[in-house]
Formats: structure tokens, sequence, C-alpha cells
């Protein structure tokens, strides 16, 4: 007698996978452009550097072997804290219509469960898989079967423990009132007030744990949650309005600058 198991599978959407794997120092990184936000999935493998990333309001320490994964429209940036070469592997890969196979990815809160860790016994298979995707592949079920593979590692990581400790509080702080209040947050000395510092004690702070300024970190929070509601189909106009750009031309100026396109033709990149 036999019996037969009929289930019905969820179909895989076609999907694009690019990669590169990266020697960069602090002075050279400051030559590249960096999105820090797309409507990609990213995975982020570090192999050498002191560096540190930032994810939505957190800050995670990363090292040798760890692994930063970020979902679309994800706020992240690396922050260089010395001239240490950072080699690295990035992974990048659309989503539309295959989210239920990205648990790891989707089923947690933004800005939470990014980074990872892989077990020592999985390392070199794990790296071994992250560097196939730079090259070239002409088989495509092998693509797919690689990719799995690696999702798999992924959903089987350790979640890496972060040591807020480690941060100065009124930075901790501000990041976190800066997230919260970016389209009203008139000034630095606004969120200076609010971590209870000195406006120089802030950005010196800012400067030696993230390498970047208030105003600068507050900026790149306003040109993601503006390519965000673009993408969710925004008027070039609303998305400066609703992410605090207080003018226009300025706002689509500073865009093209940190993107290479201007607002609407992002908007429109990203409905292909």
């Amino acid at each position: 007698m036999r019996r037969y198991l009929e289930e019905s599978m969820p179909a895989l959407s076609d999907f694009k996978i690019r990669a590169v794997y990266s020697e960069l120092t602090k002075s050279s990184n400051e030559n590249v452009n960096h999105s820090h936000i797309h409507d990609e999935c990213e995975i982020y493998v570090n192999l050498s550097g002191d560096v540190s990333f930032i994810v939505e309001n957190k800050i995670y320490p990363v090292k040798p072997g760890d692994i930063i994964i970020s979902r679309p429209f994800e706020y992240h940036h690396c922050v260089y804290h010395s001239e240490k070469l950072h080699k690295h592997y990035c992974i990048w890969f659309d989503v539309k219509g295959n989210e239920k196979f990205l648990d790891i990815f989707f089923k947690r809160k933004a800005g939470e469960g990014n980074l990872l860790t892989i077990a020592p016994s999985d390392s070199e298979a794990f790296l071994s898989l992250c560097n196939t995707f730079t090259l070239p592949e002409k088989s495509e079920s092998r693509k797919y079967k690689n990719f799995f593979m690696l999702i798999d590692y992924l959903s089987n990581a350790t979640l890496g423990y972060i040591n807020s400790d480690a941060y100065p509080d009124d930075v901790i702080f501000a990041i976190n009132y800066i997230n919260k209040n970016f389209s009203t947050i008139k000034t630095v000395e606004e969120i200076s007030r609010e971590a209870n510092v000195s406006v120089n004690t802030l950005e010196r702070h800012f400067k030696t744990t993230l390498n970047i300024s208030p105003s600068d970190y507050l900026k790149k929070q306003r040109l993601a949650n503006a390519a965000k509601l673009l993408s969710k189909g925004a008027t070039v106009t609303e998305a400066s309005d609703k992410s605090g750009f207080p003018d226009y031309s300025w706002f689509i100026a500073l865009f093209k600058k940190h993107y290479g396109i201007t607002p609407n033709k992002y908007k429109k990149n990203i409905k292909k």
C-alpha cells in the first residue's frame, strides 16, 4: 500500500544576486559613495578591520567572522575607527515575492537581530560560499542552491552581543533622539540640549565614536526616510517635507549627491 503526501509549496520568484569582496581603509572609504539604505537585503561579512556598524538605532561592534544583515530600507552604515585594512564581503539580493523564504530578515523588528556569528566549525565553509557569489556562475540552479545554503547558515548563526557600555551615553541618547525626531529637529543645539551635554562635547563624541558629526547623521536619517517614502509612492515634495528638509531645492541636490540620481529618477527606478 502506497501513501502520498501532497502539499502546496510556495513558488519562488526569480531574483538577482550581486556580491563584492572589498579591501578599504578609512581614507579610501571616504571616497566611496555609500547609500546606506536601499531596496535590497544585504549580508555583510567582516574579515578584518577596526569598524562598527550602525543599524537603525543600534551600534554593533564587529570583529572578523561577524555578519551584519539588513532588509530593504533598514538604515545602516559602516563606521571606520582607524586606518586598519577593512576586508569584507557584501552580498545584495532583491526579495520581491520571496519574503516568505527569508524569516531571518523579515520576522524581526528593524534594528534588532542584525549582528550574527557563525560557529567556528562552519566558518571556512561559509566564507568559501560567500566567495562563490563574487565569481561568474553559469548555472541558475547552482546559484539558488548556494544562496539557500547561505541563508541556512545565517538561520543557524548565533545572535551577537552588544556592549552598550562601550559607547558614551550622550551618543546613544542622541542616536535614539534623532531617529525618533529627525523630521522636526531644527538644530544640533536642540539635540545636545536633550542629551544634556554641550554641542562641542556631543560633536567630539560623535566624531570619536562614529566618525561622523551629529548634523551629518541627521541628514543621513532624513535621506534614508525620504528614500523609503519615495519607494512607497510619495511625491518628491512629500518625501522632502515629511523627512524634515527645510528647503526643497537643497533636498534634491543633497539626495542626488548621496544617491547619484535625482529623487524623481530614484522613485522611477524603484518601480521597475
